[in-house]
This record gives structure tokens, C-alpha cells and sequence, in this order.
């Protein structure tokens, strides 16, 4: 909301490419009546962890870590 008065709202679409049985990533493209478009990257989450936030999730990845 706070960027209305300089961004109104506009319309856009996307494509999103979906593949396999169980997919666990997805991307896509995204294009706007304001002449912009863009990629997107969708991973799926996994919420049975309990992790609250990315860094919370990456510091508990063993692959992450620092030594």
C-alpha cells in the first residue's frame, strides 16, 4: 500500500512450468501491462522441520555450515 501513490496497481501474467509427480521446484516468467517481466524461482518448503526461517533452516543444514 505504501508504494500506491507512485506504483499504481497493474495487471501482469505468468507462465509457470511444472513438471513430474511430486515436484519439489518449479520456475516460471512473469510479464506486466507496465512493460516489465521477470523469472521466478519456486522451491518447495518443507514445514514438518518446525523452522520458523530461511536462516534458521540453512544454520540446521549440516551441507551450510561452516567448520
Amino acid at each position: 500500500m505504501e508504494h500506491q501513490p507512485r506504483s499504481p496497481r497493474h495487471e501482469g501474467a505468468c507462465r509457470i512450468a511444472v513438471t513430474g509427480l511430486h515436484p519439489k521446484a518449479t520456475t516460471g516468467r512473469y510479464y506486466t501491462s507496465r512493460f516489465t517481466a521477470g523469472d521466478m524461482d519456486f522451491t518447495l518448503l518443507d514445514r514438518s522441520t518446525d523452522y520458523s526461517t530461511f536462516a534458521e533452516a540453512q544454520a540446521a543444514d549440516q551441507a551450510h555450515t561452516s567448520n
